[in-house]
């Protein structure tokens, strides 16, 4: 039944966003916002002359591991600033972008990670009606008033979580007619980073299965068929074999020591670390292993919890509601039990809270949902509002997922039971 006792809907922001002065004034702030955090006003920044830590990052390293065959081995000696954890499918990525010379690399990386986020505000309602399709910029921005932390940290690095999370978002709005293009840009994002091949779970159960068929092609080509190409098959098994060699090293327990004695460390965020800091118990200690294993096990148990919900509501379609609850919910799943959790990596709240915005703005929904939504996305913006010292913020984030999780889970069955109102595609 209708429920209007809410006053505000997502056909009076639609009439906000279509306001002479909000289409200016909305654009204008975004804008400030990017270029504040790409270039800091700074004008060696602005012309490209001076490139992120992250993106400088990714250039040397991609070019060379590509000339030598093999990551390099600079963390064993304690150096964790050398840390290049992407996989060889990354490698091949950076080269190619890279193949014109710094400067060209980080204008176009500029230019992925500014399109990362408008099309992740744009994809995140691809399933909804016409006034919160209209009105998405407004909704992506107030969601990143909420929870900018993440972008802002990305955008300052110039590291590809922005990259990584648009490429997953158009395949998302994308899924329902070019599902082979859809499954070819998550292939690309799992071949930037691994946090988002639990999607191709999803794909599984509920297709279609030509986007799976294209994930697997697209990483088939860039895992296998193209180092072997290069490298020659014992100089491929050699670059994965090192690969794992970093992931080991940056794994274990010794780099929260070093960390610790550094003046400009990596920003780690993970559970982990909070524990240390906060006990004082070492990284191994039987009370640290204990306590990081009971938070993990409450995180499963709430991530278990809702794929229970989300399976007993039956197969769904994307873009819907319900498909991109289950689809932020499989992007945070690995985080908090991450070795190597940066203060960037959080970006899939983003979806979490344009999906809260949008059962908010939704009269339809029963008052009970949309105060669910309501609290979860108060609740996240309240504990990124204070600012918890970085050490332990990986309580904090730790706390954020898990009540976008719980809040997902309560909503789950009335998502599901929402009839489709548009059809599935998205117009980029």
């Amino acid at each position: 039944m209708p429920n209007r006792s809410l006053s505000i809907d997502s056909s009076a922001v639609a009439r906000l966003v279509r306001n002479r002065t909000m289409r200016f004034v909305l654009p204008a702030g975004l804008a400030i916002y990017l270029a504040y955090y790409l270039t800091g006003f700074k004008p060696a920044r602005i012309w490209l002359l001076e490139p992120s830590v992250d993106t400088l990052i990714e250039f040397n390293r991609a070019r060379e591991v590509f000339a030598s065959g093999v990551y390099p081995q600079q963390a064993s000696a304690g150096n964790f600033n050398a840390v290049f954890p992407y996989p060889p499918s990354a490698v091949l990525l950076f080269y190619a972008l890279g193949i014109f010379g710094l400067r060209v690399f980080m204008a176009i990386r500029m230019l992925l990670m500014v399109a990362g986020l408008l099309i992740t505000f744009k994809a995140s309602v691809a399933g909804e009606n016409d006034d919160s399709r209209a009105a998405w910029l407004l909704l992506g921005a107030i969601a990143l008033v909420l929870c900018d932390t993440p972008v802002s940290w990305d955008l300052r690095a110039g590291n590809t979580n922005l990259v990584f999370l648009g490429l997953i978002l158009a395949g998302y709005g994308l899924l329902g007619r070019r599902p082979w293009l859809a499954g070819s840009l998550l292939a690309l994002s799992i071949s930037l980073k691994l946090f988002s091949g639990l999607l191709l779970l999803w794909l599984l159960v509920n297709g279609p299965r030509a986007a799976l068929y294209a994930a697997a092609i697209v990483i088939a080509a860039l895992w296998i068929v193209l180092p072997v190409a290069l490298f020659g098959v014992g100089q491929t098994v050699s670059l994965y074999a090192s690969w794992r060699e970093q992931l080991r090293l940056i794994s274990g327990p010794g780099v929260y020591s070093f960390i610790a004695s550094m003046r400009h460390g990596p920003p780690l965020v993970t559970v982990r670390r909070a524990i240390i800091v906060l006990s004082g118990a070492a990284p191994e200690a039987p009370f640290t292993r204990w306590l990081l294993g009971a938070l993990w096990a409450i995180w499963l148990g709430a991530v278990g919890w809702y794929a229970a919900r989300a399976w007993r509501s039956g197969h769904v379609t994307a873009p819907s509601r319900p498909a991109l609850a289950d689809w932020t919910v499989l992007l945070l799943t690995p985080l908090p039990l991450s070795p190597w959790l940066e203060p960037y990596h959080s970006v899939p709240m983003l979806t979490g809270a344009i999906l809260c915005l949008v059962i908010v703005l939704d009269k339809y929904m029963g008052d009970a949902d949309r105060i669910i939504a309501a609290m979860a996305l108060a609740a996240v913006g309240l504990m990124h509002a204070v600012r918890i010292p970085l050490p332990i913020r990986g309580f904090v984030l730790l706390a954020q997922f898990s009540l976008l999780v719980i809040a997902f889970g309560l909503l789950r069955p009335s998502l599901a039971a929402r009839p489709a109102s548009v059809p599935p595609a998205l117009d980029l």
